[in-house]
């Protein structure tokens, strides 16, 4: 399943419904709702993008510009201290103890590991800093003078990107995309996938694992539930 020493390559995980059991940006939501932010109608946008998601339809580039564009002139620190106790109150009990078993075998048999994720740097960062992983790839806003220009850094840590991503990663640690690992969990990820040289499904969604049986990759589901 992956879980042996990897020496020339690193180990790539995505996050959501791969390292989390659901996916952040719904959790995000869901936490905004709970504070009095938004109403039930960006909950039910949110679900709806995010079925468009899962099937393989949802222009995310436009989508992530838009939101991005949303932030333009508000305080990176606020988002930092709101993203930081959302992470505490809410995301933590979301977290798939066998995927930190997994990251606990890679990195303790010298395997660098990386999230690499469509979320934000907003989640990636405390969710790495809370399993000891110290490298992520994912997407960031741009921001000037503390605040947010509304504008998204590229390349999109989605689709294509995320192997652009990757690639440089590893050209600049003198590490082989051929000899990485890749766990992710949704057929979004297929190019990502399909260009490492050891993809692993996790938590497949049905169109990924259709895929992964028919090209023979790895399969893996966690059955332990977080707490």
């Amino acid at each position: 399943m992956g879980r042996e020493n990897n020496r020339k390559g690193a180990a790539f995980f995505d996050v959501d419904y791969t390292v989390l059991s659901d996916n952040s940006a719904s959790l995000f939501v869901r936490y905004l709702r709970r504070q009095g932010q938004v109403g039930l109608g960006t909950i039910l946008v949110t679900l709806y993008y995010l079925v468009l998601y899962k099937l393989n339809l949802l222009d995310f580039a436009r989508l992530a510009d838009r939101e991005t564009a949303r932030y333009a002139g508000r305080s990176e620190a606020e988002m930092i201290e709101l993203c930081d106790r959302w992470f505490e109150e809410m995301v933590v009990d979301y977290i798939y103890p066998e995927a930190v078993e997994l990251i606990r075998e890679l990195q303790a048999a010298g395997t660098p590991v990386v999230l690499l994720s469509a979320a934000s740097i907003y989640l990636v960062r405390p969710l790495g800093r809370h399993l000891g992983v110290e490298h992520w790839l994912c997407n960031r806003p741009e921001v000037a003078d503390g605040k947010f220009t509304g504008r998204l850094l590229r390349p999109l840590a989605y689709g294509e990107g995320k192997v652009e991503l990757a690639r440089a990663f590893c050209v600049e640690r003198g590490l082989e995309l051929s000899e990485s690992l890749y766990y992710s969990d949704s057929i979004t990820d297929l190019p990502a996938l399909a260009a490492f040289g050891r993809p692993v499904a996790v938590n497949p969604d049905p169109l990924l694992r259709r895929e992964a049986k028919k090209r023979g990759w790895p399969l893996i589901d966690f059955r332990r539930r977080p707490v």
